[in-house]
């Protein structure tokens, strides 16, 4: 990309010999790793400039490995970066937006425009005087990358953050996908107009994706793995149904179902799991055994040798019921409609102690509604975080009826977290979660959770021995 100059602001290493040297913590370099069957790629590597023979000693000589491509015909270089990234100061967040937030924007507008970059990482050079810090180690003679690599920490960070350069104020980008985004057709049209300009002016090169025409303006599309409908009366998504199938009916499910399955297989799984939950909108409380299952096995396979990851493991019942549940959900692959609720017209206060706990209906501006409760038997000695859980469940399930948008104040940020997300790192609290939700969702609720302190919170004095008001009843001055 010779018109790299544009990114400065985003791009410092990468064309400025002292910024990048900044970036390296005083190692002195020196490791050699030589790579395995890389020298039938040489000539490659040279005609198409991603490297050179090096005729300077590396600083670090790393190893460097391919891995195929989705369309099954081509490869992509992948550098075993670890020497160069340990040395390294780490790099800032890539700025790549959350998925959730991702689809949201996408479904506030009624037509796109996506493509992708052509090599993408190619098309970044790093400067003559810092390539000697990327060395492939090669029999015979050691090589120097001229581009960016996957592998390099900071690859994904530099990639991201030029290509939100590209789409600012026109649409969003997936490293190296671009979706050009309008309300109407014209507005479309006009933001595809500013955005080709600026890839021609930056000499980026892109390429149509999903099989359309290059600068092509429509309302169905497959990006980023989610099927968006933009054309329909309220704007819907979900999963991709290639990517569905594959994940429903995939070896590595099979064998997770079946109770053996490697860990590799489980994690593939697992992997999937999270992905889907999230597009298709599904609160992960609702599989506590996937989850705390998944969490057991990652702790136990830290620091693990990579071997164990093709060990055979047992799958537990509960795990597979869970996961058979969301696989269903997934082979019917429902569209999410977009929207957002309208408000309920109250408020949730919700609070515990060690030993009580108090939920109050707040409407109109009055206290019109409550319940409280003591912690006995085993609850008595549960984290204050179940506890708070608790509250709010209760809550929920005793004195939100009316449809819509009900905002829930907590003073626990734990519980708010959990209820934003949709999921705790505690079996426990996610059982407690998903009651609440589905209790939500059977009255067509949505959660709106907010954090307030405890000296704000209506509901603390009654976890503290006062007893409920008459209702209706005014608000705590002092809160």
């Amino acid at each position: 990309m010779d018109g790299v100059g544009r990114f400065r602001e985003v791009l410092p290493m990468l064309v400025d010999p002292v910024a990048f040297a900044g970036l390296v913590d005083g190692a002195a370099g020196g490791c050699r790793v030589p790579s395995r069957g890389m020298e039938r790629h040489r000539d490659a590597m040279r005609s198409c400039g991603v490297a050179s023979d090096a005729h300077v000693r590396p600083v670090f000589a790393m190893k460097a490995f391919t891995t195929p491509k989705k369309d099954g015909r081509t490869s992509r270089l992948v550098l075993d970066a670890r020497p160069l990234n340990d040395a390294m100061y780490g790099p800032p967040s890539m700025d790549l937006p959350n998925i959730r937030d991702f689809i949201n924007e996408v479904k506030r507008h009624r037509f796109a425009m996506q493509c992708d970059g052509v090599s993408y990482f190619y098309q970044f050079p790093i400067h003559a005087s810092i390539s000697r810090y990327f060395g492939i180690g090669m029999k015979g003679c050691d090589m120097l990358l001229h581009v960016l690599c996957m592998g390099w920490s900071w690859a994904p960070c530099i990639a991201q953050r030029a290509s939100n350069v590209l789409v600012r104020d026109l649409g969003l980008a997936w490293v190296d996908n671009f979706l050009v985004l309008g309300g109407s057709l014209d507005e479309a049209q006009r933001n595809v107009a500013v955005f080709r300009e600026r890839t021609q002016a930056a000499r980026v090169e892109v390429r149509a994706e999903g099989g359309g025409a290059l600068w092509e303006v429509c309302s169905r599309f497959v990006c980023v793995g989610v099927e968006f409908d933009l054309a329909a009366e309220t704007q819907r998504h979900r999963l991709d149904p290639s990517w569905a199938e594959r994940w429903v009916d995939g070896s590595g499910m099979t064998a997770v179902l079946s109770g053996r399955a490697t860990a590799r297989q489980f994690a593939e799984v697992f992997g999937g799991a999270v992905w889907a939950t999230d597009i298709l909108a599904i609160p992960r409380c609702h599989f506590a055994a996937l989850l705390s299952f998944a969490g057991r096995l990652g702790g136990r396979m830290v620091g693990a040798a990579a071997h164990s990851w093709d060990e055979v493991i047992d799958v537990p019942p509960s795990t597979r019921r869970e996961l058979g549940a969301l696989r269903k959900t997934v082979q019917g692959n429902p569209w999410v409609v977009g929207g957002t609720a309208e408000d309920s017209g109250s408020v949730l206060w919700t609070d515990a102690s060690s030993w009580a706990w108090a939920a109050l209906l707040e409407a109109e501006g009055r206290l019109v509604d409550g319940r409280q409760g003591v912690f006995a038997g085993p609850d008595a000695g549960a984290h204050i975080n179940l506890k708070e859980m608790w509250a709010l469940a209760e809550g929920v399930v005793r004195l939100c009826w009316a449809p819509g948008a009900q905002r829930c104040r907590v003073d626990n940020a734990a519980v708010v977290g959990a209820v934003a997300k949709g999921s705790s790192s505690s079996y426990a609290a996610n059982r407690l979660l998903s009651r609440t939700i589905r209790a939500a969702d059977r009255r067509k609720i949505v959660l709106c959770p907010g954090w307030v302190p405890s000296g704000e919170q209506q509901a603390d004095p009654y976890t503290r021995g006062a007893s409920l008001p008459r209702f209706p009843a005014p608000l705590s001055a002092s809160r």
